[in-house]
């Protein structure tokens, strides 16, 4: 039974089975059949993708190839902006051990120039000297002569020593100063030297006999006085002459003390201290103090014996002394001003202009030391002409006019003559055409014995 059962369900089954096979050959299609116009479109489509892929993937090579070319170019011109920076960098170098060597150049010949006056200066001193050595007919004169002749050589050789060692510049200041304080002194003693021939008491008593012009000592230079200078004429002409040696162989101390402390303060200061109060101030008053007071002395005793010195011309002698020291003290303030007003100037305008500008030009004492190079030869031409060795000779007479000239006297002379002779020709021509007329008018002019008037000559009127 059990079998059997079994057996119907399988015919069952196989009869549903029949069914469901019969039911799906009586279905339909749901989906459309394909054309081929839509397939063909599929086609192109993928076609598209595939070129839009490619095109994609050329242009992402494409730029990376470009990445790579650029970064190449980036890299080489890099590489040849560091070359071009170096070789600017040489040429900047390159022009600038140029400046400096046009810089040294200029330096060298501008110290050769100086060099040059200066030694034909120590030349001419040189040869000067000699002439004195070798006719030394007073020595007791001569000697302050020669000693004044150093001043050219001494002024020269300190400023060309200071181009040649800057550092050293206030050291040969401090030389220079104290030469030319000698030297005030020494021109003073020359002076006593020619009136007195070497004698003390015959200078006091050539100023006794002007004791009624000479004006009295100062009285805080009493107590140097021995006799009082009321006593005697003779007393007041050594009191007037002692006063006049201590007060010019003051500056010979103050000088140098002054240029030392001078010195030492500059070396000390750490910034610009100016004013009323300032050291330097205090040291330039005490300087113009000590000029004053030399230069009141050297005057006044030239002011009481100039006419018994004036066969030496000792003016002309004076200007070719002092004529150095003031020349050079005024020609140095005024290039120092001119110097700092130009750098101020540019200051204002370009500092780093002023800064490579200063830096290879010369300072304002820089000239300054140049130009005293250079003159110091006109001084010692000046020296040989106002001090001749020939003029301490026995017998010596005043030369006027001897030295050199343009002779400007001589052609003013000359012109004068001309126009003289010409009035004197016209003054001449005037009376005989006065004479003339006055004849001319009288009432027997042109008469003669027979009644006749005879003819003039005209040339005879002119």
């Amino acid at each position: 039974m059990f079998r059997r059962q079994q057996q119907s369900n399988n015919n069952n089954e196989d009869s549903d089975e029949d069914e469901f096979s019969s039911s799906n050959t009586n279905l339909t299609p749901l989906t459309p059949p394909i054309s081929p116009r839509s397939s063909s479109n599929n086609v192109l489509v993928n076609i598209a993708r595939f070129l839009n892929l490619s095109a994609i993937g050329v242009l992402s090579v494409v730029s990376v190839l470009l990445f790579i070319q650029l970064q190449a170019v980036s890299l080489q011109v890099a590489s040849e902006q560091k070359q071009i920076d170096e070789l600017k960098k040489t040429i900047e170098q390159s022009e600038t051990d140029i400046q400096i060597q046009v810089e040294k150049q200029k330096d060298l010949t501008i110290v050769n120039i100086a060099g040059t006056f200066t030694l034909l200066s120590c030349i001419v001193t040189m040869f000067h000297m000699s002439s004195h050595l070798k006719k030394m007919n007073q020595p007791f004169v001569q000697r302050k002569i020669m000693a004044i002749l150093w001043m050219s050589p001494v002024y020269g050789i300190t400023s060309f020593l200071s181009l040649l060692i800057p550092a050293a510049g206030p050291y040969f200041g401090i030389v220079k100063d104290f030469y030319e304080s000698y030297v005030i002194y020494q021109f003073l003693s020359f002076l006593i030297a020619v009136l007195g021939r070497g004698e003390r008491q015959i200078v006091v008593d050539k100023l006794a006999a002007h004791a009624a012009h000479l004006k009295q000592p100062y009285k805080w230079l009493r107590c140097l006085f021995h006799p009082s200078p009321e006593e005697s004429d003779e007393a007041k002409a050594n009191a007037v002459l002692l006063e006049c040696q201590f007060l010019a162989m003051q500056f010979v101390f103050f000088r140098p003390v002054t240029a030392i402390v001078s010195f030492v303060l500059e070396s000390m200061r750490e910034g610009d201290v100016g004013g009323f109060s300032s050291p330097d101030f205090i040291i330039m008053m005490i300087e113009n103090i000590s000029v004053f007071l030399a230069f009141s002395g050297l005057l006044k005793f030239y002011h009481a014996v100039q006419d018994d010195l004036a066969w030496c011309q000792p003016f002309a002698k004076f200007l070719t002394i002092k004529g150095v020291v003031f020349m050079t003290f005024w020609q140095g303030l005024a290039i120092s001003i001119i110097f700092h007003a130009n750098t101020n100037d540019k200051n204002s305008d370009d500092d780093d202009d002023v800064s490579s500008q200063s830096s290879s030009g010369y300072s304002a004492k820089g000239i300054q030391h140049i130009l005293i190079c250079m003159e110091m030869l006109f001084f010692s031409a000046a020296h040989w002409c106002v001090f001749p060795a020939e003029e301490w000779e026995e017998g010596y007479q005043v030369k006027h006019g001897g030295g050199p000239t343009f002779a400007f006297e001589d052609f003013a002379s000359d012109v004068n003559m001309i126009i003289d002779s010409g009035k004197r020709s016209r003054n001449a021509r005037k009376e005989r055409q006065n004479a003339l007329d006055d004849a001319k008018r009288s009432p027997s002019y042109g008469a003669s014995e027979d009644g006749e008037f005879p003819l003039v000559d005209s040339s005879e009127v002119v």
